[in-house]
């Protein structure tokens, strides 16, 4: 029989603090994500059966041939998306494969006022509209269900844009939709290796950042 105070098995709230703290040692250093990261139950955005690593530093399969990106990654991102300034300059931001929904989670506990998330696949769609409801979010995102290669030139341009699966060229679409003063993070490849990119668009033009190597799932473009 556990112990009184360790009947919660799981320790969930534990373990995501541990997992935030984790994230601190290895290079996280904005106070915002970080926050925003230990406000979001990750647990609650995976497979009942795999909850128990929900906080373990990995990726974790969705189903359909995708997965669910580690913490590390997912807090390196928006850090990245965030750079230096302060959150008022990422006012609109677009998310390219919503996938289960935990990182547009993380970027609505951040307070971002307008956040767009485009996913390709239904029942992956539909799911992350479950999800963030479950975590009472939904309201302040709007999921579409689409080619995330076309982006949302109806409500462009964006602050910030974060593509969430690895194309093997940054999308034109995408770099037309972004506001001068903003900023992509994306995922390339290459075929040979993935590396992490920031794309920040300036009055002169384009400013391509070589940042890390990378692995996620390919940019799939079309329906």
């Amino acid at each position: 029989m556990s112990p009184p105070g360790n009947s919660h098995w799981a320790g969930y709230e534990l373990r995501r603090q541990r997992m935030v703290e984790r994230l601190t040692h290895m290079g996280i250093r904005r106070a915002e994500v970080l926050a925003a990261i230990g406000a979001v139950p990750r647990h609650l955005f995976v497979e009942e059966a795999l909850r128990s690593r929900a906080y373990d530093d990995m990726s974790l399969p969705l189903g359909l041939g995708q997965t669910i990106s580690q913490p590390y990654t997912v807090a390196v991102m928006t850090q990245l998306l965030l750079g230096e300034e302060p959150l008022s300059q990422r006012r609109r931001v677009l998310e390219i494969g919503t996938g289960c929904g935990y990182q547009t989670a993380v970027l609505q506990a951040l307070g971002l006022p307008e956040i767009y998330s485009i996913e390709r696949l239904r029942p992956l769609h539909e799911r992350a509209k479950q999800h963030l409801r479950a975590v009472k979010l939904l309201q302040q995102a709007r999921l579409v269900c689409g080619d995330g290669y076309l982006g949302l030139p109806e409500v462009a341009p964006f602050d910030g844009i974060l593509v969430t699966a690895a194309p093997a060229q940054i999308p034109l679409p995408l770099l037309q939709q972004l506001a001068v003063g903003g900023r992509m993070v994306l995922p390339l490849d290459d075929g040979h290796a993935q590396f992490l990119w920031v794309i920040d668009k300036t009055e002169q033009g384009f400013r391509e950042t070589c940042i890390q190597e990378a692995l996620f799932v390919p940019l799939v473009n079309g329906i």
